[in-house]
């Protein structure tokens, strides 16, 4: 069904877009072919070739690792072969002190030798003896107190050796002063005659020799180095809070290199294994940091296939204008027709098929141009009957209200009052039958309103009467006579009707290019039957004359559409015991924009 809609909106297509699509298909389709397959291609190839420089750089990182622990291994052969050690060792515990002490100075400068000779980083050096003595030397390390030796798993470990080197992986060394990484190498002192341990050697070394070895490591790319021992444990890595922590990931292998999603990014993990000791060198490569190069060339071939896209383009326009150009600018003219300009006319020197129908088009404009003059004359003519003949109906309406207020109050007070109220009325009058505009100042309309109101208070004391109104709503023209009815409604049909005088709002605001004003009182307001009958009243031709809100509003809605047109006119809400507000909306019209407005106010 989607493929089925997808034809039908190309069909619908412009001929110029077509062609234009076609042609652009044709270029773009075999260079977007090339650059996906050469870049998925090389991509490929940029991380294999990676792997196996890293491999080769872990190999030789693997063997200058091997050389320095190799080392350390016969730093620990010489101590054991010294022969001071060996002779002080065989010694039972029946010989004299100064034999004991003589001895002592022996172990002491063969530990010695070993913290200033040759590596600066050995920490501290050991000699254990089964009866629990310890001679101990410090290098570039603080004292630790290893006084339970006997207890500790590693001195087990290392007599289970049998005289050969083993490694203890990083740990937290906890000395006097303070606590940093060591690791350790530890061997047995054997008696070849007695074919037993006389002693346990052991060195502390810190992390700076490995540190060397790793920091001499260039690739040109981002990578993490790791030392991992056969438990799966960091002996080393460039991150020191990483260190004696568990590598994340299982190297079960001599050596690997494979892809791995490591903290949401996709990585590259080559590894390899060392001789001496059996641990892993590993190393952690962002694919986003080989594929940085990959990315660039990428972005060059989308910016070329964009060229070859726009360049597709522009020769497909140049070749399709001088085709289409005419019927372009037929198709110009005729959306000017649809609004509303009759008076296009399509030029034309050819004689062909499009020549022709220039011709046919200009006499239907011309045709089209004389009916539609003809209609709009006519429309005009009844509009402005229909408009007297609505504006005719108010006054006499207001009239009889004004006047029937009048005689009341003079019925009810017997007051002198009247006369004030007769000369207002006659006020009113007068602002009825001066004007023969169309519209006038707002602020004229509220005029009227005031003298009206002030009549009303003579008969309603209490009423409040609240106007709140933008000045340059008021400096706006309007319709006359289009607020003061339904202030007259909000009185008559609201106020008037309930026990106690309420209060009257008038706002103003101008929100954009309309303005919006509403009526509000606290009356009696209506049941929502009452308010659909209004509502739907508004909307029909028909007049129900026994009804006065019916007139009032109806009229008033009429005369703002007939002028304005649709979307202007009256909004009611209203709700039982809580009171009613109406809404207009105007056009907002100034001085220069109002066509017959009333220019002299007085």
């Amino acid at each position: 069904m989607n493929k089925l809609n997808l034809w039908r909106s190309f069909q619908n297509w412009n001929l110029d877009k077509k062609l234009i699509l076609l042609y652009t298909l044709m270029i773009l389709l075999p260079v977007l072919v090339i650059t996906f397959l050469g870049f998925q291609r090389y991509s490929e190839n940029m991380k294999q070739n990676t792997g196996e420089f890293s491999i080769e750089l872990l190999n030789q990182l693997g063997k200058n690792l091997d050389n320095y622990l190799k080392e350390l291994d016969r730093i620990s052969i010489s101590f054991a072969l010294d022969t001071g050690v060996k002779d002080a060792l065989k010694k039972n515990q029946e010989y004299t002190a100064v034999e004991k002490f003589n001895d002592k100075i022996l172990i002491d400068k063969a530990l010695m030798n070993i913290v200033l000779v040759p590596y600066k980083d050995v920490l501290g050096t050991y000699l254990f003896k089964a009866d629990g003595e310890i001679f101990s030397r410090y290098g570039s390390g603080q004292q630790v107190d290893y006084s339970h030796f006997l207890e500790d798993p590693w001195y087990k470990k290392v007599l289970e050796a049998e005289g050969k080197g083993i490694f203890l992986p990083t740990y937290s060394l906890n000395g006097l002063d303070n606590q940093e990484h060591a690791f350790t190498f530890m061997r047995s002192v054997i008696d070849v005659v007695k074919n037993q341990s006389v002693g346990v050697f052991r060195m502390d070394i810190n992390l700076d020799g490995l540190s060397d070895i790793f920091s001499n490591v260039l690739t040109g790319i981002q990578q993490q180095l790791f030392l991992v021992d056969a438990e799966g444990n960091i002996v080393y890595a460039q991150d020191s809070l990483k260190i004696a922590q568990a590598f994340p990931i299982a190297l079960n292998e001599d050596h690997g290199s494979f892809l791995y999603s490591m903290e949401g990014k996709e990585m590259m993990i080559n590894y390899i294994s060392t001789q001496v000791a059996g641990w892993k060198i590993a190393n952690i490569i962002p694919v986003s940091e080989l594929t940085h190069n990959i990315d660039i060339l990428r972005n060059l071939l989308w910016t070329l296939t964009g060229v070859a896209l726009l360049l597709s383009i522009g020769l497909s326009i140049l070749l399709t204008t001088r085709l289409l150009r005419p019927l372009k600018k037929m198709k110009a003219l005729m959306n000017k027709v649809e609004d509303g300009d009759y008076t296009v006319q399509f030029k034309t020197q050819s004689n062909d098929e499009i020549g022709k129908l220039a011709n046919s088009f200009n006499i239907m404009v011309k045709k089209i141009n004389e009916l539609v003059h003809h209609i709009f004359v006519i429309r005009i003519l009844k509009r402005e009957a229909d408009f007297k003949v609505l504006q005719s109906q108010i006054n006499p309406h207001f009239l009889y209200n004004t006047l029937e207020s009048i005689s009341m109050k003079a019925e009810v007070d017997q007051n002198y009052e009247v006369a004030d109220m007769i000369s207002r009325l006659g006020r009113l009058f007068r602002m009825t039958i001066n004007h023969s505009r169309d519209l006038i100042v707002f602020a004229r309309e509220m005029e009227y309103i005031d003298h009206y109101v002030i009549l009303q208070k003579i008969r309603f004391p209490r009423m409040t009467f609240i106007i709140e109104i933008e000045p340059e709503v008021m400096s706006s023209y309007i319709l006359p006579w289009i607020v003061q009815p339904l202030v007259e409604n909000a009185i008559i049909h609201g106020l008037a009707q309930q026990a106690t005088e309420g209060w009257i709002r008038i706002e103003g605001i101008r929100v954009d290019d309309d303005v919006y004003i509403r009526i509000t009182d606290n009356g009696v307001g209506m049941a929502d039957e009452k308010k659909r009958e209004l509502q739907a009243a508004l909307l029909t031709d028909a007049y129900q004359e026994e009804d006065e809100i019916h007139i009032g509003l109806k009229n008033i809605f009429d005369r703002i559409r007939l002028y304005f047109g649709k979307g202007y006119g009256l909004t009611l809400t209203s709700e039982l015991g809580k009171g009613t507000s109406i809404e207009i909306k105007v056009k907002f019209l100034e001085r220069e924009s109002a066509n017959h407005a009333e220019h002299n106010d007085h």
